[in-house]
């Protein structure tokens, strides 16, 4: 029986296999790392980059596999210390670059809502929501009862705005501004006729 191994023991050596790995490939961050051809640059743009995301310098080195102290000293660096100041003026500037870009797209989404729903309550809600961003606020009724009265308008049924949403978007406009002139042209002749 003493040249069998009892489950404990095969543990014991397997444990002690994985130990003998782990110190094998164990970074021992207190010790500066020497870095291979090519590998400095990368460390430097890795610390700039988690310098700008807010790391500790205990983070970066954890992240690169360096030092504190090898940490600190690359962003002590006058050409890494100028361009992580550069950075950081210029990531306001980014955020609008970007945040404008997100502008037109939303008002894009909004304009495809507008062209394509069939429900009519989207359409006037997408409608309203580009006039407010063009600062064209709503009408008060003081203003909605008084243009009433001075101008006359017509009306259009239900195939003939279909017929206009399956227009072109230029041809939509091109609809939009002769219906505005027929309203205009009706509205001066109320006008005349009083």
């Amino acid at each position: 029986m003493s040249g069998r191994r009892t489950p404990e023991d095969r543990a014991g050596v397997a444990e002690k296999s994985v130990k003998r790995i782990k110190r094998r490939y164990k970074i021992n961050l207190s010790k500066d790392k020497k870095f291979a051809l090519g590998e400095r640059e990368h460390a430097r743009e890795m610390a700039i980059v988690l310098k700008l995301a807010g790391y500790s310098h205990n983070q970066i080195g954890s992240v690169i596999g360096i030092s504190r102290g090898q940490v600190s000293d690359m962003l002590k660096e006058p050409d890494i210390a100028e361009r992580i100041q550069m950075l950081r003026e210029n990531l306001p500037s980014a955020a609008l670059d970007l945040l404008h870009g997100y502008t037109i797209e939303a008002v894009q989404a909004i304009v495809d809502v507008l062209r394509k729903t069939d429900d009519d309550a989207l359409i006037l809600k997408a409608a309203s929501e580009i006039l407010d961003r063009a600062g064209i606020g709503k009408v008060s009724k003081s203003e909605q009862h008084r243009t009433n009265e001075s101008k006359a308008t017509f009306s259009t049924d239900d195939e003939t705005l279909d017929a206009l949403r399956q227009l072109p978007p230029e041809k939509q406009e091109e609809a939009a501004q002769m219906m505005e002139k027929l309203e205009n042209f009706l509205s001066n002749s109320v006008k005349d006729e009083k």
